[in-house]
């Protein structure tokens, strides 16, 4: 074991990687017919120094040895009779995949760093290859070494992301070979006649099938037993199936009303005590400062921008990875889908508002069932997975996630990792904040569509004011 997920728990050296794409990762692959709803997540990490060749070449042949998906590539199924597979690539090569640069003279900046990074973040993937990428920037004394890494979103979400680098980092700069631990096992390759892909096709119909089964049959007896409460509990699932479902083709905030593909990063960064004391005033979590933090830096950014949009919509992927599907390698989130009030607001009012909020939107009874949901959308073909889900996410103002990383330090290619980033995908959304705690802090990897956030420097000053504003109340409480 390496380490274990605050959300999950399992063993990373016990992840399986399945044959076939789920149905939910078959709708993420197939929304990409339409380049602005792209998914590539992007990990980036400054090291305290530039690792060797050496070291670095064995980084990448041990993160594909130890990584079975990374030497895997996507095939589509004949007519899209079911969905998509993975098979080992047989020309795979990792040279196509790892690139190392040095910043030119003179250009050696950290902000020359990250628009290399954003650039490298926003190219699409050739997907008759593995669907990653590896970028290592030599640091200068002005600014470290940087190392991305940029996954395909169908390979991994966040949690996923940690899961997979679980398996590949060091918890000294040379430790010893035999804290290595046994490499994750992939499955055969999946039989590729049309008598295996039916067999497939046929076998999660039926699992799908046994699902809605189940409800339906708990449902019934319900209606026998408690019959007021179940009609209560039916309602409240077909309304918040209307929430899931519902199209928003048109942001909430006009001043983010842009469309491209053009991504700008940037950074922040907050001690995760802070926050946590924050966020402990109203009983809240972690996210509840986050989330809170976020609003009160948009609010902000719309005041100085003249705008008064009164809200914003957010989408948050809830981690729902539990009982058999813990140890999955994949995408195991549900897409939650809000409005909230932009507007000054007292800081602890705010935290209040946000807790309330985000625990509503958290317990959708319709969540436990996105799995299905996909299942019935992937059926309709890839056109009608852009049309239908394209429908949700073009009207996203902004995408938080918050992935909880390692409370400690590590190391890559025997540099020790000082800050540690992800970068989430826009994915049709104005902005992406993605929050990934690190020994004792957390890093903020803003992501922003440039013809959204026409001044983004002006935006990341308000998200830090935002943090600070609410970090300040545990401050002020303690002076």
């Amino acid at each position: 074991m390496v380490w274990a997920t605050d959300l999950g728990g399992c063993a990373l050296s016990e992840l399986r990687y399945e044959d076939w794409m789920t149905e939910s990762d078959a709708v993420i692959w197939h929304i990409e017919r339409d380049p602005l709803l792209r998914s590539t997540v992007t990990s980036l990490m400054f090291l305290e120094r530039t690792p060797t060749q050496q070291r670095f070449d064995a980084l990448v042949a041990n993160m594909v040895e130890r990584v079975p998906r990374l030497r895997q590539r996507v095939v589509e199924t004949p007519g899209q009779l079911t969905t998509p597979r993975w098979e080992a690539d047989p020309h795979f090569d990792s040279a196509h995949h790892v690139q190392r640069i040095r910043l030119p003279k003179g250009g050696a900046t950290s902000r020359a760093m990250l628009d290399h990074v954003q650039y490298f973040a926003g190219r699409g993937f050739d997907k008759d290859r593995p669907l990653w990428e590896l970028l290592l920037i030599e640091g200068t004394r002005k600014v470290p070494t940087a190392l991305a890494i940029k996954l395909h979103h169908v390979i991994a979400d966040g949690l996923g992301l940690v899961q997979m680098l679980g398996e590949i980092v060091d918890f000294e700069p040379d430790p010893p070979a035999a804290q290595t631990p046994p490499a994750p096992t992939a499955s055969p390759a999946p039989d590729r006649t049309s008598a295996g892909v039916l067999a497939h096709r046929i076998s999660t119909d039926m699992q799908n099938g046994l699902k809605v089964g189940r409800a339906a049959l708990g449902l019934a007896r319900g209606l026998l037993t408690r019959p007021v409460s179940t009609a209560g509990d039916v309602t409240d699932m077909t309304e918040s199936l209307a929430k899931v479902l519902k199209p928003a083709t048109t942001r909430l905030s006009g001043l983010l009303a842009g469309s491209s593909m053009s991504p700008r990063f940037d950074t922040v960064v907050v001690p995760l005590a802070d926050l946590k004391a924050a966020a402990a005033l109203v009983n809240g979590t972690i996210n509840t400062g986050f989330v809170a933090s976020t609003l009160a830096g948009l609010a902000r950014y719309h005041k100085e921008m003249g705008d008064d949009s009164a809200e914003i919509r957010m989408h948050m992927p809830v981690n729902i990875r539990s009982g058999d599907d813990a140890d999955q390698a994949g995408n195991q989130f549900a897409p939650v889908r809000f409005a909230l009030p932009l507007g000054e607001k007292e800081p602890l009012d705010r935290l209040t508002e946000t807790r309330d909020l985000l625990a509503e939107v958290t317990h959708e009874p319709a969540l436990p069932h996105v799995a299905e949901i996909s299942g019935t959308i992937s059926k309709l073909g890839p056109n009608a997975v852009v049309s239908i889900i394209g429908s949700m996410m073009r009207g996203i103002d902004v995408t938080t996630s918050n992935v909880p990383g390692p409370s400690f330090p590590i190391w890559m290619a025997g540099s020790k990792v000082e800050e540690f980033y992800a970068f989430g995908p826009l994915a049709g959304s104005a902005i992406n904040i993605t929050l990934f705690s690190y020994d004792g802090m957390l890093h903020v990897g803003v992501n922003v569509d440039q013809a959204a956030v026409t001044d983004p420097d002006r935006f990341t000053v308000c998200l830090r004011s935002g943090f600070a504003e609410i970090i300040g109340v545990a401050q002020a409480q303690d002076a």
